[in-house]
């Protein structure tokens, strides 16, 4: 028998065994880059929702922290705006003033507005997100979020503020930020009361 269709024969038989290594080489180096793809697209999602429940606390508290000036100002002490709006341009006083930079958005809320918290008579007590997606962070939240860290969806997140304590007089009327400072029964031990016809000796200070 010729040799030379013999060696041929193991030329193509030793060159049919590289393409295949070349193919299973390049199988494996497919599979190798689509998992670091993978890996890198969710380490992305992460660090980006990271940044996202950031930019809520932020905004959350920056808009709890406004309606407590709003609650604290004012010709009324515990009034609370019924729009976020009011937070931004408050004209109860003598002037301006501006409680708010801006109304932060709902940073993953995808879009939508905040959710309000409100009283029984419409009064805005704080926000809370609309959606419904788990929070990654579950620790190491200020003091007053202890809630947060059992929150199963931001919506649980709330940054709300409670009713200031108001008095009434007797008109039923809220008091007035300088009448909040008066004398309340019983706020002050009672002092002995000196008779006019009393003819003791009164020391001087």
């Amino acid at each position: 028998m010729d040799p030379m269709p013999r060696s041929c024969a193991r030329m193509w038989m030793a060159r049919r065994r590289a393409a295949g290594f070349t193919y299973v080489a390049l199988l494996l180096g497919v599979a190798l880059l689509g998992s670091s793809l993978a890996w890198l697209g969710q380490s992305w999602q992460l660090a980006s929702q990271r940044e996202a429940e950031r930019q809520l606390l932020f905004a959350g508290r920056q808009i709890r922290q406004a309606l407590l000036s709003y609650q604290r100002s004012g010709p009324a002490f515990g009034q609370l705006p019924y729009r976020l709006d009011e937070l931004l341009d408050d004209s109860r006083g003598v002037s301006v003033r501006r409680h708010l930079r801006r109304i932060y958005p709902d940073p993953v809320g995808d879009g939508q507005p905040w959710a309000l918290i409100t009283d029984e008579a419409g009064r805005v007590l704080g926000v809370h997100s609309r959606s419904r997606r788990q929070p990654l962070k579950r620790a190491g939240f200020a003091s007053g979020e202890e809630e947060f860290e059992a929150a199963g969806s931001y919506a649980d997140w709330r940054f709300a503020v409670r009713h200031a304590a108001m008095r009434e007089d007797e008109a039923g009327a809220p008091p007035s930020r300088d009448q909040r400072h008066r004398y309340r029964p019983g706020a002050h031990p009672p002092t002995a009361a000196v008779a006019p016809d009393d003819d003791r000796d009164i020391g001087k200070p």
